[in-house]
């Protein structure tokens, strides 16, 4: 970027303008929020009441991906991990199986859970964003719901299917489970979001309490009703998850050297320089140009095959580089494809790389996949082979929605 600013390319507003973008504002809150769910215990006690309840193997696993699933739709996946990883490795244990079985549904559907909401991901904050500039409308919290559900849908059946043909994706190998000790629990801290679990937390029977205590009921009812407000379109996610945040640390539920430290400073400069590297590939026409020489190519696709074309490309890069990387490269190219394009919307071509850019199953290199790793253990050859079969039917699952919805 200073490379870029230095040669006289691009003025220094539009090179550093990635630091204002509201988005990167709006992936600040979601860590902000995140560790208040996380300091005001309102999930305390939650993996132990799956764990008492679901009483067979395959329902404890469904159980752990299903919840880490719906956690990662309002709040950071990889705090969504922080708070099952434990109790997952725990089931493993008590059922004699290698904590790899939990770990691999834990990773990938912590990831494809934060494809159903608006906050759910870093891509979708971003899409949302370029759906605003290009459009004048911009995504709610769930209009990213159908598509994300239809991959978490089809994930599952495949893992069930899997199962029931003897198939353990996810199998640890033997000799590399590994023991959670103390260290191990304080390196959880992945992303600078903390858990409430200790070392003796892992053999303690704690009660799912929900309403228990006036810090739960405040919490959920701020984020209740930050939620009814983004998703009514009443504010703008920034204002209404940043208020969210704002209100936890005015009454205390989150500390003020908490909501510092879980805001990761290397995300918050790689997005914001990404953020601006894209309004510097508009500004010198770069996209433009791009995208004229990609509209020849796709002439005469159908929507449908346009779409799948967008969401592979954009889940490729987000696999080799990073997922917002991705989005912010893969947005404004869909957007001038589509401007091109007599089949294809807009709307639609942005939802693709939304779905495409969270498609990051095909390398154990998303964040969430690395934090179970390093605690639930499984073999890389099955990650990539599990990864890309759910990579293909779930993006074709997602595709055909989108046709259908956004088209």
């Amino acid at each position: 970027m200073l490379l870029l600013g230095l040669a006289g390319i691009v003025p220094p507003d539009i090179l550093f303008s990635g630091f204002g973008h509201p988005a990167l504002v709006t992936i600040i809150t979601v860590f902000l929020i995140s560790q208040g769910l996380i300091n005001s215990g309102l999930l305390r006690g939650l993996g132990q009441y799956l764990a008492q309840h679901a009483k067979s193997l395959r329902g404890q696993i469904i159980s752990v991906a299903a919840v880490s699933a719906l956690l990662s739709t309002i709040m950071n996946n990889v705090g969504a991990v922080g708070l099952m990883l434990p109790t997952s490795v725990r089931m493993a244990r008590r059922t004699g199986q290698s904590p790899g079985v939990f770990g691999l549904p834990l990773a990938m559907f912590s990831i494809l859970g934060g494809t159903i909401t608006l906050i759910g991901s870093a891509p979708n904050i971003i899409i949302a964003s370029y759906m605003l500039s290009s459009t004048g409308q911009s995504f709610r919290m769930f209009d990213y719901a159908p598509h994300g559900l239809a991959m978490f849908i089809t994930a599952l059946i495949a893992w069930l299917f899997c199962k029931t043909c003897g198939i353990t994706p996810g199998a640890g190998e033997k000799g590399k489970d590994r023991s959670l000790n103390k260290e191990d629990i304080e390196d959880k801290n992945t992303e600078n979001i903390t858990t409430t679990e200790t070392e003796s937390d892992l053999f303690e029977t704690k009660a799912f309490a929900p309403l228990s205590t006036k810090e739960k009921k405040f919490t959920l009812l701020v984020i209740t009703l930050a939620i009814a407000a983004v998703s009514s379109g009443l504010l703008h996610p920034a204002y209404g998850f940043g208020g969210a945040a704002l209100l936890m640390v005015f009454f205390g539920v989150l500390k003020l050297p908490d909501a510092y430290q879980c805001i990761d400073l290397k995300i918050v400069f790689f997005l914001g320089a990404m953020l601006g590297i894209g309004q510097t590939l508009e500004h010198t026409g770069s996209l433009e140009l791009l995208s004229s020489a990609l509209a020849g190519f796709t002439e005469g696709l159908q929507s449908f095959w346009l779409i799948v074309l967008l969401l592979f490309v954009a889940s490729v890069l987000s696999n080799a580089i990073n997922n917002a990387a991705s989005a912010v490269f893969m947005a404004p190219l869909a957007v001038g494809i589509a401007a091109g394009s007599s089949t294809l919307e807009t709307a639609a071509a942005l939802m693709a790389v939304a779905a495409g850019s969270n498609l990051t199953l095909l390398l154990p290199t998303h964040q969430a996949a690395l934090m179970v790793l390093s605690k639930a253990p499984f073999s890389f050859g099955s990650f990539m082979r599990f990864g890309l079969l759910l990579t293909i039917i779930c993006g074709l699952a997602a595709a055909a929605v989108i046709t259908l919805i956004w088209q």
